[in-house]
């Protein structure tokens, strides 16, 4: 399994247990994304998990967030989906 998308699934169990900052999963995904050079778009269950991370801390008014654990639980899931 790819280093990265370990890590992806790592950050977004910590997003669910409450044990990761928002901040900090959406900052590294829009690392991966931002480098080209890696082609994370090719693995396209890698790209959107990725993608999703990177909109982990939108928010949806001053004082609340745009997605919540039930989005991350059904990130986590849909990312560990056979293909």
């Amino acid at each position: 399994m790819d280093e990265t998308f370990i890590e992806a699934r790592r950050l977004l169990a910590g997003l669910i247990s409450g044990q990761v900052d928002r901040a900090e999963a959406a900052d590294w995904a829009m690392e991966k994304i931002r480098d080209e050079s890696a082609d994370y778009s090719s693995n396209a269950v890698l790209w959107t998990l990725l993608d999703r991370l990177a909109g982990a801390d939108l928010k949806q008014s001053p004082e609340s967030y745009l997605h919540g654990v039930e989005d991350f639980e059904a990130w986590l899931t849909d990312a560990d989906a056979p293909l």
